[in-house]
Order: C-alpha cells, then sequence, then structure tokens
C-alpha cells in the first residue's frame, strides 16, 4: 500500500484542485485513510489503492519522473551504497568466489539497470509487476519519463535502439535481480570472437609472426607482401594500416598476445618478455644454498704472462639467502680450475655449503666438478644442481648482481667495453692499445724497450679492484631484497649474514684439507706397480697390493707439482703417495699449466697459418688444366749428400743479358723472386744484389728462414748461400 495526503492528491486527474475538495471527494469515494505517521500536526493520509483509475495513473507518472531527476547522483556510486535495499523477506546474495570481476563499464550498466529495476519495484504496490514493466517501458517510449531516465535506460540497454527498453526486458531484470542481486544484472561476459582478416592481412601477419629478421617490423612484412602479390608498391602503406588494425584487435585479448611473443622470439629472449616466478629464500640459512656462475669481465686487462690486452674471467659465489660474496676467483678463461678456485676460497673462508647452484657452462659441468666418484662436489658431500640451458632467469640472483659490482669496478678503468660504454671513446682506446701492441712486436726484434699505455689496468691492479669490489659489495650494498633494519634501511648481506649466521652449523676444513680435497683427479688403472697419467709413469710398491692392482683408482694431481700423485681407491681410502720415476716421454715432468699453455699456443699457431695459407692461395694463378693434378708415381728415396755448385763461366754482356731478360718471370710476392735468384744466381744484376742484400734482413725472410735452408736456398751471414744436400739411392 502507497499512503498519500490530501495536498499530494491535489490537482491529479480525476481530483478536485484544493485540498479541501480533495478530502471532500475522499470521502465520497469512501478511501481507506489514517492518521498520518511520524509528521507533526495531525491530518490523515489516504490508500492509493482507493483512487480512481486515472489518478493513480498519474501518481506513477510522477513517480517515475521524480526518480529519473536524481537518477544521476547515484549511478558512479558502489552498488552496495547505491541502490534501495532489497525487501526483508528477500535474501540478498554475496558476491562469490566465482564470479568474474567486471570492468567499469559493466559496473555502470549494472548499476543502471538496478536503478530502473528500483522505479519498478516502486510501482508494483500500484499497478502489480507486469503493469509496472509495461508502464515503465511505456513511459520510456514516449519520452515521458524524463530526459536522465532515459539517460539511464541508455546505458542499461546496451543496444541500437537506444532508451528503448520493453516490458520484457525489465521484466527478465527484476527477475535476475530478486535471484542474484545486483551481480546477476551484469552483462553477459562476451565470448571469444574469430578475427576475420582478409588474405592479404593474414599473409602480413603471417610472416610478423615470425623469428625472421627481415619482419622484425610489421614494415617489412607489408612491404614483401606487397611484392609477392605484385601490386603497386607504393600501396604497402594501406595493407600496413590494415594489419596494424587487425594487430591492435588480437593484442587485446592476453592469450593472443603472449602467442605473438612466443612465436616471435625463442630461448631466453622469450623467457624475458614473459610472466616469470620469483624465487624465494625464506626460511633458508647461511650455507644452505649457494649460487656461482662466471662472467667476463668487462675491461680490458694486461694478461699476466705477455702484457697483451684481454678480458678475464671472474667466477664468483653467491649465498643466495643473504646475498653475501662468499668467495672469488680470476683466471685467462672460464674453466674448471677458475671455478674449483672460486669454491675452494669459498669453502676456505665460510665452510661448506649444502646446494651448490649453478649454470651448464664449461667449468661447471667438467667432470673434475661432478664425477660421482671423485669430482670436487663429491669429496665435499655437496649437491650440485645445474639450471636449464638457456634459462639464464633461473640464476637471476646472481645474474642481476653483476651490474651492481663487477660492471661498476669495471667502469673505473679506461679500457672498459660494456654495452653503455661511449662508442667513440671506446674505438680511441681499443685504436691506442693495438698501435701499442704492434709497437712492442718490433721494439722485440728491435731490442728496444717501450712504455705501455694507461688505458689498460695491470694484472695486480686487476686483482686489487675485485677485492676492494667484493669488500664495498659485502659491507656497504643496501640490499633491497633483504631485510630493513630499525632505522628502515635495508641491511647489507654482510650484516644480514652476521645476524642469522648460526655457527654451530658452519663445517670448514682446514688449508691442509682444502688442498688434498681441491686437487684435481682422474681415474686409471693400476698396473704392475705403477699407473699412467699425461704420458707420465708414477710408481709406488703399495700399487701391488691384492685391492688395488689391476683395479681402477683415483690418481690425485699437483697442477703446479708434477712429481708426485695421490693414490685413492674408488671409495675414497687413500692408498699412497706414487713418485714420477721412469719410463717417461720429457726428460723432465712438466707440468700441467704449461702444457695446457703450449696445446693453447699450437692451435692458435695452426688457425693462424691456415688463415695465411688461405690468403696466399687467393694470389696464385689459376690452376691450368694442362698441368696433371695427380700425385707423381713413387720414386727412388732420397739421400741427404753435398751437392758441388760449378762456379759461373764468364760470358760476354750481350749474351748474359738476353736469355736472363727473356726467361725472368714476374714476381707476385717477395719469396717468389728470392727463390728464383736463388736458382738463377748467374743472371744476377747489381739491382738484384741490392735487392737479396735488403730482402734478407726482412721480416719475411725470418718467418720462411727454415723453409729456405730445408731447400738449400738458405743465406748465411757471409752472403753466400748455405751448401744444399741432394742425393737419390
Amino acid at each position: 500500500m502507497t499512503w498519500h495526503t490530501a495536498r499530494e492528491l491535489a490537482g491529479l486527474p480525476g481530483m478536485p484542485g484544493s485540498e479541501r475538495r480533495t478530502r471532500e471527494k475522499l470521502a465520497q469515494l469512501a478511501a481507506p485513510s489514517r492518521p498520518r505517521v511520524g509528521r507533526v500536526g495531525g491530518g490523515r493520509e489516504y490508500d492509493s489503492t482507493g483512487l480512481p483509475a486515472e489518478t493513480r495513473a498519474a501518481l506513477a507518472t510522477r513517480k517515475i519522473t521524480d526518480a529519473g531527476s536524481t537518477a544521476l547522483a547515484v549511478v558512479d556510486t558502489p552498488p552496495v551504497r547505491s541502490f534501495v535495499p532489497a525487501p526483508q523477506e528477500q535474501a540478498v546474495v554475496p558476491a562469490l568466489a566465482t564470479n568474474r570481476q567486471p570492468s567499469m563499464a559493466d559496473k555502470a550498466v549494472a548499476d543502471a539497470r538496478v536503478r530502473l529495476v528500483t522505479l519498478v519495484q516502486g510501482l508494483v504496490p500500484l499497478h502489480g509487476s507486469k503493469r509496472a514493466c509495461a508502464l515503465l517501458a511505456a513511459q520510456l517510449v514516449t519520452g515521458e519519463a524524463g530526459t536522465e531516465l532515459q539517460t539511464i535506460a541508455r546505458t542499461a540497454n546496451q543496444r541500437a535502439r537506444g532508451d528503448m527498453v520493453s516490458a520484457r526486458t525489465l521484466e527478465r531484470w527484476v527477475s535476475e535481480h530478486n535471484k542474484s542481486g545486483w551481480w546477476g544484472l551484469l552483462p553477459a561476459e562476451a565470448g571469444p570472437r574469430l578475427l576475420t582478416v582478409a588474405d592479404d592481412v593474414a599473409a602480413v601477419l603471417g610472416l610478423y609472426h615470425s623469428r625472421d629478421a627481415r619482419f622484425r617490423k610489421l614494415t617489412g612484412a607489408a612491404q614483401e607482401v606487397t611484392r609477392m602479390l605484385g601490386r603497386d608498391f607504393d600501396t604497402w602503406r594501406t595493407l600496413y594500416d590494415r594489419a596494424r588494425r587487425a594487430l591492435d584487435k588480437l593484442g587485446k585479448d592476453a592469450r593472443a598476445n603472449t602467442a605473438l611473443l612466443k612465436a616471435r622470439h625463442s630461448g631466453a629472449q622469450r623467457d624475458a618478455k614473459l610472466p616469470f616466478k620469483r624465487r624465494s629464500t625464506e626460511g633458508f640459512d647461511p650455507l644452505d644454498v649457494w649460487v656461482i656462475d662466471g662472467h667476463t669481465f668487462k675491461a680490458k686487462v694486461r694478461h699476466p704472462d705477455h702484457g697483451a690486452p684481454f678480458a678475464p674471467e671472474l667466477t664468483v659465489v653467491l649465498d643466495a639467502t643473504t646475498r653475501m660474496i662468499v668467495g672469488w676467483s680470476v683466471g685467462l678463461s672460464e674453466n674448471v680450475r677458475v671455478v674449483g678456485d672460486a669454491l675452494r676460497h669459498a669453502i676456505g673462508q665460510h665452510g661448506i655449503c649444502a646446494i651448490l647452484y649453478g649454470d651448464n657452462g664449461a667449468g661447471e659441468t667438467a667432470k673434475a666438478m661432478d664425477c660421482p666418484i671423485d669430482g670436487f662436489c663429491a669429496r665435499l658431500g655437496i649437491e650440485h644442481r645445474t639450471g636449464i640451458p638457456g634459462k639464464p632467469q633461473g640464476h637471476g640472483v646472481i645474474e642481476r648482481s653483476w651490474q651492481t659490482h663487477a660492471i661498476n669496478a669495471a667502469r673505473q678503468f679506461s679500457s672498459y667495453q660494456g654495452k653503455d660504454a661511449d662508442a667513440g671513446t671506446f674505438r680511441k682506446v681499443a685504436a691506442e692499445l693495438a698501435k701499442e701492441q704492434r709497437a712492442v712486436k718490433r721494439a722485440e726484434q728491435a731490442g728496444q724497450v717501450i712504455a705501455l699505455s694507461p688505458k689498460a689496468p695491470s694484472w695486480q691492479q686487476f686483482i686489487d679492484a675485485i677485492e676492494t669490489m667484493v669488500e664495498q659489495y659485502n659491507t656497504q650494498h643496501r640490499h633491497r631484497s633483504l631485510p630493513k633494519r630499525s632505522d628502515g634501511k635495508h641491511m647489507t648481506p654482510a650484516e644480514y649474514w652476521a645476524e642469522i649466521f648460526d655457527p654451530a652449523m658452519q663445517i670448514k676444513p682446514s688449508q691442509q684439507e682444502l688442498r688434498m680435497l681441491f686437487m684435481p683427479s682422474v681415474i686409471r688403472t693400476a698396473q704392475r706397480g705403477e699407473v699412467t697419467f699425461f704420458n707420465q709413469h708414477y710408481q709406488a710398491p703399495e700399487l701391488m697390493r691384492r685391492d688395488v692392482d689391476g683395479r681402477e683408482v683415483s690418481v690425485r694431481y699437483d697442477i703446479h707439482d708434477p712429481s708426485f700423485v695421490l693414490i685413492y681407491t674408488l671409495g675414497g681410502e687413500y692408498v699412497c703417495e706414487a713418485q714420477w720415476n721412469a719410463n717417461r716421454i720429457d726428460f723432465f715432468p712438466k707440468p700441467v699449466i704449461q702444457m695446457a699453455r703450449e696445446k693453447r699456443v699450437a692451435a692458435a699457431i695452426k688457425r693462424r697459418e691456415q688463415q695465411i695459407d688461405t690468403a696466399l692461395r687467393e694470389l696464385g694463378p689459376t690452376v691450368d688444366m694442362d698441368v696433371p693434378t695427380a700425385l707423381p708415381a713413387p720414386a727412388a728415396p732420397l739421400v741427404v749428400l753435398p751437392a758441388i755448385t760449378p762456379k759461373a763461366t764468364p760470358v760476354s754482356a750481350q749474351g748474359a743479358t738476353a736469355p736472363a731478360a727473356a726467361v725472368r718471370p714476374m714476381f707476385d710476392m717477395p719469396s717468389d723472386r728470392y727463390e728464383w735468384l736463388m736458382r738463377h744466381r748467374d743472371g744476377w744484376t747489381d739491382a738484384d744484389h741490392a735487392w737479396i742484400d735488403r730482402y734478407v734482413q726482412s721480416d719475411s725472410y725470418a718467418d720462411l728462414r727454415d723453409f729456405y735452408e730445408s731447400r738449400g736456398m738458405g743465406w748465411d751471414a757471409g752472403g753466400d748461400a748455405l751448401p744444399v744436400f741432394k742425393s737419390a739411392l
């Protein structure tokens, strides 16, 4: 029931214009009445059900109009506070966890629909549910509802017809509101729509969704498709615009954008653009997990042996819990010796860790580290874990730290070559160092001494810089992933280590134990009291034990002292110390490091010889097809015997010059001219004598001296050719 006073009803259709005449009219109609509730001054109010039909319709129109004038003030407010609460007999449905999170546009639509449902519910006591929906729909169609209410209806409808909302739609909204409240009036979630594009646009997107370097930009793909279709090339911009619009539509879907990234990138580059998971060290203690990694120093440093500038390898061991650098090592390149030395340094300072986590680098996957029988980790009881190849994100805790310590340390040197280095400065420094090395080579040949450029630091300066870097990082860098102190600042790695480190959990071997534990080893078979290692033979009487002779043993060696090796069983039991004694290839034992150096130098020389040979072939004449390319038939072997060179018989100048001029060829290289002159000594001129004197003093002759002497064309200090030895059996 809805109650109204005579003043509110006066002037409506079917009622007199004055309040007194309205009371008389209501008395004649015998309309139900009661004393006014909650108002001061007395008077009576009348039930609307006893009024004439035209008066009730006027009351409904007035209510709709009044509601529209205040609707805009509540559209943008939160749904829980904006709308009239549900009747007491109706349970309010809470937002379930399964409900989707609506967008701002969806919320605006639901708010507008709730406002219309509220108006219908206000008309139900007068006209019933269906009649109220029909009346409100008619008011919206005819425009009698007011501009504000029509704006609300237009927002709620979401259709091309605008503010025309049918009675059936209002009934459905009322029903949904009764079932699910505000959540039931949200627009239905739009399902995935298949984007339809033209064939030429699809071809452009297909090229763009590839890893071909030519189509990294949409421009290149549009131009290529235009060429393939045989169209006017200037029309590629139109095709580009169409493809860009289609690509923007695809980009609104997270799955489509993810698929685009996966199609255009691979490996670590793809992982760097996709969502990731952060590894938490909460609950771990120091010495639980160590992360080890190598890094090429981003500055040129002078080689400790020959002084040439190069980029050394820095290996760091980082405690994952406290982010503190616990050990480090430097070397010429990443190998198991540098990695093992960094691990030895860390264990010698702080103890043995539980898990060692590294990448798949050459130094961290070598048998000396990972051998399950006699590797470093097996001896120490450390579980060695390696990451997935090509996924450096798993080592983000140490990969990101290089920017904080190592790269900043490299910036203090003039030879810095990081990716943010100034290109012009880097080019000048590189040219200066290259010029210096050429001068050093000339000075070595002339026996001179030159001053080296200060642009590249010495090896000792590099070591000192790394020590300072580690100390400053551990004690001064406030790591944002570490807890905060009472003053609000983050702790440094050293502070956090000191706070949570428990000395009772530390297992720290002595220096002698470290030396024994980190000796590299190989598996060999003991036979007849000796083992063979690097073509060296080591003997000891204990190798004839029954449980050792003829069995595989672990041979541990010192890379700096090859005079002895330590023999262990595969179970780790110490057997003996075997001494270098006999049956050797070299007269003196050769350290492993020296052997490695010779091997590296020999490989470098071989590569350079191949490059020289390739360059010389480019200058050689074209192969004559008439010249046989097959090897000659086997001939009698040669024996070295002295050869007698007859003295040149004097001839007339005319007779000597004419034949020489006729047979003297054109020489492409100085070596060709030298060989020809040595074979035709009787045809020398004064210019040839002067040229020979200059050539035998040059670097070209020095490089080929052994070659010439082996063929009897060498030149001695006295100006004569060395003796030639030829003969045959």
